[in-house]
């Protein structure tokens, strides 16, 4: 499973606000709000909120419903099995022991390479 997050860690949990989502709708579950009802708890920009919900969306990690027309959207924790035990053992690490907190916070924030393809030197 350490695998398995650390994949996780490494690519559809990018930042700390999707951190921070997760942790949030992972706490609620059976609940689906809107992202301006996130917003305000989480103390985040509207639009930064709906950029990490649909990343987040986007790899199966929270599920998006929408409503009526499609004019409205909901998110809530995913009713994916496997991946709520994986948000769990996140959940865990992050809010049961402060060494753990800091390094998911520090592989979350590290630097990526944003093209790890090898470059050929010009001649």
């Amino acid at each position: 499973m350490d695998n398995e997050l650390d994949l996780l860690l490494g690519t559809a949990i990018d930042s700390l606000v999707k951190l921070d989502l997760l942790l949030y709708l992972h706490a609620r579950p059976g609940i689906v709000q809107k992202p301006e009802d996130i917003a305000g708890p989480l103390r985040r920009a509207g639009d930064e909120i709906i950029q990490a919900l649909e990343g987040l969306s986007e790899a199966g990690l929270i599920d998006r419903f929408p409503l009526g027309s499609g004019r409205h959207v909901v998110y809530g924790p995913t009713e994916d099995e496997h991946v709520r035990e994986l948000i769990a053992v996140i959940y865990d690490r992050y809010h049961r022991d402060p060494e753990s907190r800091a390094q998911l916070v520090r592989v979350i924030t590290r630097p990526r390479e944003t093209d790890p393809s090898p470059r050929r030197a010009d001649p």
